[in-house]
């Protein structure tokens, strides 16, 4: 006798496994198997066998027979048990059929859904993402990955469960970073650590550096809620470096001297426009320490757009979604970290200054801060607005939205969103 497999394949019968399935039904129904029900079983086996002599069957005509004996049995719940089993064997391999073929239309990139911007799903990363991200979502609906409620809601467009693929591995999907603690005291990696940064360009560097490290241990964005409160200490640290220089070779002081006089600024707490540096005496150190602040603070932002779309850290040639906060802080060295950023939005970024995707900016509006002529940060909201015109960015969010709960004195507390816009005042821009 041969039997012919579901995949075409023709193999020895072999009644031991029709036996073996009836016994199962058997446990199923009974919690074990008897004399008596063992001879039901082998007897369903030993007549099929001598039924079907010299003929050729699928399996699925097995089964059938098998259904069929044991509906002429006394034990119909036996029966039962067994056509259920089989009913639930065939949902399994319909699935796993209908996966291997998603799986393959994507690692074939037979269809391109264009569902993510940031993934180029033709790239062999991006084939081997969108591939595996079929099997997350097999899994999060069809094999318990998610409640069996939540997944029927799903199915039925009642609810959307966002980044599927990703439920099954219970890792948290965004997350705004601290990064007054990263830049006191630096951060870990896979393979060493990074110092907290000394200058403005490199904290901008370690910015990017610290988004790309975070976005390989989650999903979703990353971003900053208050990045020019954040960077603003490193405007200092960048000016008083430059500071420094001026007096050593428009001056001739030496390092000692040039590296007291800053030292002693430092903590007397002196800004980079205190009268103090403005004297006559010094007024050629500070200007030159202001066009090297210029200098350096426009490079250095550039180079935050820059890197932050060129990072290609995760699959589909994605670089990390990020985001950033900015536009509330009032002082100079805050003023100086919006500018400077703005400015790099409208430049753009390559050779032919493309509007950049990431990151996307969002300017805190607030009333008293930025809204309106006489806020200290009115001009900052009028390059945000240049910005907004000529590359869709920044978004803007509320701050004086009614349940954004606020402390003034504590921008941690400051309303700031990830990658959307969250504007809830009729108030024109």
């Amino acid at each position: 006798m041969i039997v012919i497999k579901r995949d075409g394949r023709e193999v020895e019968f072999d009644k031991r496994k029709i036996s073996n399935a009836v016994l199962k039904a058997i446990i199923e129904v009974d919690g074990e198997s008897t004399l008596d029900t063992e001879r039901i079983a082998y007897g369903i086996a030993d007549r099929i066998e001598e039924k079907s002599k010299d003929t050729a069957l699928t399996v699925e005509q097995i089964q059938d027979m098998v259904e069929v004996q044991l509906m002429l049995s006394y034990r119909k719940d036996i029966a039962k048990a067994y056509i259920l089993y089989r009913n639930e064997r065939t949902k399994i391999r319909d699935r796993n059929s209908r996966l291997v073929k998603n799986i393959m239309i994507r690692a074939d990139s037979k269809v391109n859904y264009r569902s993510n911007a940031n993934v180029d799903e033709l790239s062999f990363s991006g084939r081997e993402k969108e591939a595996s991200a079929e099997i997350g979502k097999s899994i999060a609906l069809d094999f318990d990955g998610l409640s069996h409620d939540v997944a029927e809601a799903h199915k039925q467009m009642l609810v959307y469960q966002h980044d599927l693929e990703k439920a099954i591995y219970g890792i948290h999907n965004c997350l705004n970073l601290n990064f007054q603690e990263i830049f006191t005291y630096g951060f870990r990696t896979r393979n060493g650590d990074v110092r907290p940064p000394t200058s403005f360009s490199t904290a901008c560097q370690l910015v990017a550096v610290a988004f790309q490290c975070q976005s390989q241990v989650q999903f979703g964005g990353v971003g900053s809620i208050h990045l020019d409160y954040d960077l603003a200490p490193f405007v200092t640290k960048s000016f008083f470096k430059h500071y420094a220089d001026g007096l050593k070779y428009l001056h001739h002081n030496t390092d000692e001297e040039a590296n007291n006089f800053v030292s002693n600024c430092i903590d007397e707490d002196i800004g980079i426009n205190d009268m103090e540096l403005i004297d006559d005496d010094k007024q050629d150190v500070y200007n030159y320490a202001t066009d090297m602040l210029e200098r350096e603070g426009k490079q250095a932002a550039q180079g935050l757009y820059h890197n932050l779309n060129t990072l290609e850290s995760r699959q589909g040639s994605q670089v990390p979604f990020t985001s950033i906060n900015l536009g509330r802080d009032t002082s100079t060295e805050g003023r100086l970290v919006t500018k400077w950023i703005m400015e790099a939005s409208i430049d753009g970024i390559g050779q032919h200054h493309l509007t950049s995707i990431f990151p996307i900016s969002i300017f805190q509006y607030k009333q008293g801060t930025n809204a309106n002529a006489g806020d200290p940060n009115y001009d900052m909201k009028q390059l945000a607005l240049e910005s907004m015109s000529k590359r869709i960015y920044p978004n803007w969010c509320n701050c004086g939205w009614s349940q954004a709960h606020e402390d003034e004195n504590n921008p941690d507390t400051y309303f700031a969103t990830m990658g959307k816009c969250k504007c809830s005042s009729s108030k024109t821009f």
